[in-house]
């Protein structure tokens, strides 16, 4: 995604806003700073949604593996095949261990309709889910980051 029009477009329209002052000065010199703080926060948002946009690919394509990486400085998501893990460490054990999940009801009403889709149980799905998303938290060869920062 390309940020720099988005940012003329915001830079555009509050410049047209002030024109509405007659000329005042103070007020363009204020547009001028709102202009300017806004570059790195409206960057910030855009990897924020390009970041739940991942999140949600990657819920669609559990066989894929979806990043987001910044090219030139704007954020693009990368998708690619999930990376080939060995055989499940798990497997050959019993199923006798128990967690309790407390969910919303929408996100219960989501696994359920993914499992259906799916083809699988509802505890098969989450095992499933859960299973990935466990050894991809293994996996040395990207980060995350939570971390705030200008770009």
């Amino acid at each position: 995604m390309q940020l720099q029009p988005v940012l003329l477009a915001v830079q555009s329209a509050l410049s047209a806003q002030g024109q509405l002052a007659g000329g005042d000065v103070a007020v363009e010199a204020a547009i001028d700073h709102l202009v300017q703080g806004l570059g790195p926060v409206l960057r910030q948002a855009a990897f924020d949604l390009a970041e739940q946009a991942a999140v949600e690919v990657r819920s669609q394509l559990p066989d894929r593996q979806v990043d987001v990486v910044l090219l030139d400085g704007d954020p693009a998501l990368r998708i690619t095949d999930a990376p080939v893990t060995d055989a499940d460490p798990a497997a050959g054990e019993d199923l006798d261990a128990r967690i309790t999940l407390r969910v919303t009801p929408t996100l219960k009403t989501m696994i359920e309709d993914a499992a259906e889709a799916a083809g699988a149980s509802i505890n098969g799905w989450v095992l499933d889910a859960l299973s990935k998303r466990a050894r991809k938290g293994t996996d040395e060869r990207g980060f995350r980051s939570t971390t705030t920062f200008d770009l």
